[in-house]
């Protein structure tokens, strides 16, 4: 039997939950053969009960808000703890109700983004904060993902459940230990910035620095217990302190691009740079971030500095194409695996490899940067700008729609087909034309047309899917390279 004696307090600042568990077994043998000789051998009673003691007046005080740590030897009681913890929390509205893990049910075909959140941004956000920020995986099937994927994905079911207080028995424990603790890291993290309550207990005795309790209890065989309370402060993940950044190949990305969403060959290569996990004796490749050389023309560079329009008409054509690419670096790709997402790795690998490309100007384009701030984390600055790709775009998606081709549904390429075969050759023609001015300058050169003269709809097609959101401009200064402007300026 479990008792537990409630004292709620209130004050100015917070309400504290304190529990006092008391928990013991009695056994008593039945009269058998075996019994009798085990009863003669060691002298004692075989009918004799015996009481076990798994509780005994254990006090515990817990508040709104906390981390809960609860670890020790396996059997010896931490499931009956939660159970019991589980049960009376539910009972006071200040910890706005309880979830489990038995709790959350995940249906094996739900599909991720479908899962979580009020709609696809507040999903993905959802989805970034557990550490499963990658495009193609935001698609994916609860059955399709690795036992990690779906481990952290339970978590992200059990965050958008509306309950304040979360409690996890074995938690991670079925993880590699690496994996254990970028998910501790990824669940406190969520928890303290959401204002929720969590509860962990398991074996494992190495998630203390990533899941940097408020609260530890330290449960032993019988009615041994140790409570330890902190005063923990914001800290990086473990891991990070095993990272190594050193200059790569293209073959280190080659390695890790299947895990990027678009994951082509990379042109105008300029430097690679990957992220090297050093930690019991293995080292592991943990992240990539590709440098090019940059496009000539950006519509919020010339907004980020508006002296460039004077410089392209003093230089020339050649002269400013030559100091541009001398100027800038953009980062093409910062791919970062799978295991290791959430804790900081890519804001890493952009921040410590910008001042080390060797330009004064280092861009980004990114969708992603959205719904996972990392390019500003990093000391990069966001720039807001209204291009005229965009305004063509919005154009363009008019247009669809007055075609009778809906635009939310352009990116599956079964509905196309069959949209786009009810169509006349002048109406493909016209969608074929305003479609190419959308792609990249190496793409416009795109055929569209078949041996007869007619619009080929699989190419279409393929054009179409290619057609996304405009990512986000971001820039970063050099400030030990003087200034490029001011000199050319000069010259």
């Amino acid at each position: 039997m479990v008792k537990l004696r409630i004292s709620l307090t209130e004050d100015e600042k917070h309400s504290l939950l304190q529990l006092r568990v008391d928990k013991s077994f009695k056994t008593k043998s039945r009269i058998t053969k075996r019994t009798i000789e085990v009863a003669k051998a060691f002298g004692i009673g075989v009918d004799e009960e015996k009481v076990f003691h798994v509780f005994r007046d254990f006090e515990v005080e817990i508040e709104p808000g906390d981390i809960v740590y609860v670890t020790g030897e396996s059997g010896s009681g931490k499931s009956v703890l939660l159970k019991a913890v589980a049960r009376e929390l539910a009972k006071h509205p200040e910890f706005g109700g309880v979830i489990t893990d038995e709790d959350v049910e995940v249906k094996p075909r739900e599909i991720l983004i479908h899962g979580v959140g009020v709609d696809a941004a507040d999903a993905m956000r959802i989805l970034s904060h557990v550490g499963l920020n990658e495009a193609y995986l935001f698609l994916r099937r609860y059955r399709e993902l690795s036992d990690g994927q779906k481990y952290r994905y339970k978590l992200a079911k059990a965050f958008w459940s509306g309950k304040k207080t979360i409690i996890f028995d074995e938690f991670a424990s079925t993880l590699d230990r690496v994996t254990a603790r970028v998910v501790a890291y990824l669940a406190q993290k969520f928890c303290r910035r959401h204002g929720l309550t969590l509860i962990a207990a398991t074996t494992h005795e190495d998630l203390l620095e990533d899941l940097n309790p408020d609260l530890l209890i330290w449960k032993g065989f019988g009615s041994y217990v140790e409570v330890k309370r902190f005063d923990p402060k914001p800290r990086p993940c473990s891991i990070l302190k095993f990272v190594r950044i050193e200059e790569g190949g293209y073959e280190d990305y080659k390695q890790l691009s299947q895990f990027h969403y678009i994951g082509h060959r990379i042109s105008y290569l300029r430097k690679v740079f990957k992220a090297v996990v050093e930690l019991d004796g293995r080292r592991e490749l943990a992240g990539v971030i590709v440098y090019v050389h940059p496009y000539l023309d950006l519509a919020a560079r010339n907004i980020a500095i508006p002296t460039i329009k004077i410089l392209r008409k003093k230089l020339g054509p050649r002269r400013y194409a030559e100091f541009i690419d001398r100027c800038f670096s953009r980062i093409a790709r910062v791919v970062v695996h799978p295991k290791y997402r959430g804790i900081g790795l890519g804001t890493m690998l952009v921040r410590e490899t910008m001042p080390r490309v060797g330009t004064p100007y280092v861009e980004a384009l990114a969708v992603m940067a959205r719904y996972n701030p990392f390019f500003e984390k990093a000391g990069m600055k966001r720039i807001e700008y209204e291009s005229k790709t965009r305004r063509n775009i919005e154009k363009f998606l008019i247009e669809l729609e007055s075609t009778g081709i809906q635009p939310d549904l352009i990116h599956s390429r079964r509905y196309l087909r069959k949209t786009l075969k009810k169509l006349s050759q002048r109406s493909l023609r016209k969608l074929a034309s305003m479609a190419k001015h959308l792609l990249p300058p190496k793409r416009k050169k795109a055929n569209l047309l078949g041996r007869s003269g007619d619009v080929n709809i699989e190419n279409l097609i393929e054009i179409l899917t290619e057609i996304r959101a405009k990512p986000e401009y971001f820039i970063w200064r050099n400030p030990h390279i003087p200034c490029p402007m001011k000199i050319a300026r000069k010259n």
